[in-house]
């Protein structure tokens, strides 16, 4: 059964839920400001590798606190990462050299949904409002009234409340529980969605789809293919840090970190990121990390440290140019289709995605 080990990890969110559809919560317990961004890394532009999805103890479905799940993220390298609790905006405790800033994963578990799910799945619908404005730090205290129990409805809602936070929305794992396929993906994105998560890397995440379901990169190109102007993601939706060794050893599943991320093009402050995300200056990995893409006007350019496999995609999902090597580059002019983008794989099985490039 797809995500079915999640499922259970997420009895904390269905709490976290209910309280979130009371208006009368106060956050539980005082929430310390953001630390403002080392001023040396804030004057120009760099390449920034981020985590736009994880969890600490707010969420109900992780133990640890959320000093020490960003000290994990900075000793592993992130220059930056977005906290997003179950229902709760996190603000980053002081102190730390990486920048963290405050996000939410708008968690709808909800007992019905049209269409309803298959047998043994249920309607799970996450969304995260990313960056949102630090003084809304605490509970998630009220969801507007859905109108109907359409998927696109509820996820719409969301897609409220993450305007009212002032975030980013990226729509959250959409094949598990197959929470949303292409044609819902191209209807949000005329509400007002700007990401999904392609690669959430947490094992149960059904990215490849099966034999019934598209993959999320098939998803994404049938969104693209249909209007859509959508910025793909890669994520680890992390629950587990230094406790990961201890449920290993219990036999138990553990959701552990940098497996998925992204890496944008942007200075090492908020506004800056945030701005980058909107415009698609980033792009999504799973483990490769490339030298610099460039989307500028009609051309798509890719540089690589070392040798590797650039595949450059369009409408439907074609291969259109496959070249191997440290640098690869591709005109719209050189296809008929609505947009291009590229997939970039090393020699270890890793991969990196661009966003695309339209016609305008």
């Amino acid at each position: 059964m797809p995500g079915a080990s999640r499922t259970r990890a997420l009895a904390g969110a269905l709490a976290a839920w209910a309280l979130a559809c009371s208006r009368g919560e106060a956050p539980a317990g005082p929430v310390a400001a953001a630390p403002e961004a080392a001023p040396q890394d804030m004057t120009e532009k760099s390449w920034l590798k981020g985590q736009l999805h994880m969890h600490t103890a707010n969420s109900g479905d992780s133990e640890t606190p959320p000093a020490e799940a960003l000290r994990w993220y900075e000793e592993h390298g992130f220059d930056f990462v977005v906290v997003t609790d179950h229902n709760f905006v996190t603000a980053a405790p002081p102190g730390g050299r990486m920048l963290a800033l405050p996000g939410v994963e708008l968690t709808q578990n909800v007992e019905a949904c049209e269409p309803p799910p298959e047998p043994g799945l249920q309607c799970l619908l996450h969304v995260n409002a990313l960056i949102v404005a630090e003084e809304r730090a605490g509970r998630v205290k009220y969801f507007p009234e859905a109108r109907s129990s359409a998927r696109e409805e509820l996820f719409t809602r969301a897609l409220r409340v993450n305007e009212d936070l002032g975030g980013v929305a990226m729509l959250n794992h959409p094949n598990f529980h197959y929470a949303a396929d292409a044609a819902l993906l191209t209807a949000l994105a005329n509400s007002g969605l700007r990401l999904f998560e392609l690669a959430n890397e947490a094992i149960d995440s059904n990215n490849a789809g099966d034999a019934t379901h598209p993959s999320t990169e098939a998803l994404w190109d049938a969104a693209l293919g249909a209007g859509a102007r959508l910025f793909a993601a890669a994520t680890d939706d992390a629950h587990h840090y230094y406790d990961a060794p201890l449920l290993a050893r219990r036999f138990e599943t553990a959701y552990t970190g940098d497996r998925g991320f992204v890496v944008v093009h942007a200075r090492r402050e908020a506004a800056a990121i945030r701005a980058a995300l909107l415009a698609g200056e980033f792009y999504a990995s799973n483990g490769l990390m490339l030298s610099a893409v460039r989307r500028e006007g009609e051309a798509l350019e890719v540089e690589a440290a070392q040798p590797v496999t650039v595949e450059f995609v369009g409408a439907g999902g074609e291969v259109l140019r496959t070249v191997q090597g440290t640098r690869a580059r591709m005109t719209l002019a050189e296809t008929k289709g609505p947009y291009l983008r590229a997939r970039v794989r090393d020699g270890a099985g890793k991969t990196a995605w661009t966003q695309p490039i339209w016609h305008e």
